[in-house]
């Protein structure tokens, strides 16, 4: 079984810094990671936003970002459990070359 904190999208949610964050309790890395994403993603979030459990844990909080992810949305829609698991991966909503080499990592485990 894959462990349920790979991402959708390949990397290790246990390294994610809104994960690291959720799990600590530690409001003001929600709100200082809350306002980095607003100036990157062009979104407003505030530190609510940013708890998560992981995107392919059962039952867990999901980030602000989440409920609009291309990426997730794709995968979730073609029944795969990450996109190692599509045909057509790593395809062009894969940006990221380090999420392109985790999730080919990934793929020759699967």
């Amino acid at each position: 079984m894959l462990d349920d904190l790979i991402a959708i999208c390949g990397p290790s949610c246990a390294k994610c810094p809104a994960y690291i964050a959720t799990h600590s309790g530690n409001r003001a890395e929600l709100k200082r990671i809350a306002d980095e994403w607003t100036k990157s993603l062009g979104r407003t979030y505030s530190a609510d936003d940013i708890i998560c459990d992981g995107c392919r844990v059962p039952g867990g909080r999901r980030t602000g970002y989440c409920a609009t992810c291309n990426i997730r949305l794709c995968a979730e829609s073609r029944g795969n459990i990450t996109c190692a698991h599509c045909t057509e991966c790593p395809c062009e909503k894969i940006v990221s070359p380090k999420a392109r080499q985790i999730l080919e990592d990934l793929k020759k485990t699967l």
